[in-house]
């Protein structure tokens, strides 16, 4: 069966192939926010906190679309 549910980790990917950012280490860093929890959110978006969503959106620079995605989880 496919999986309906989008695959954030691919999302991210995209954002981070045209904002020149090689990988999650890289976005940890330039972000501020710790690579292990970064890896956490990424599994489970719901736990994104406000503020680390801001700092990504900053970075990454998100669609609506996808930035609502991120928060619904």
């Amino acid at each position: 069966m496919v999986s309906t549910k989008p695959n954030i980790k691919k999302l991210f990917k995209r954002y981070m192939n045209e904002a020149d950012i090689d990988n999650f280490t890289a976005l940890s860093r330039q972000s501020g926010i710790d690579y292990q929890t970064l890896n956490v959110r990424i599994k489970n978006p719901g736990t994104f906190r406000a503020y680390e969503l801001r700092q990504l959106d900053e970075l990454l620079q998100f669609s609506d679309e996808d930035l609502l995605q991120l928060v619904r989880g």
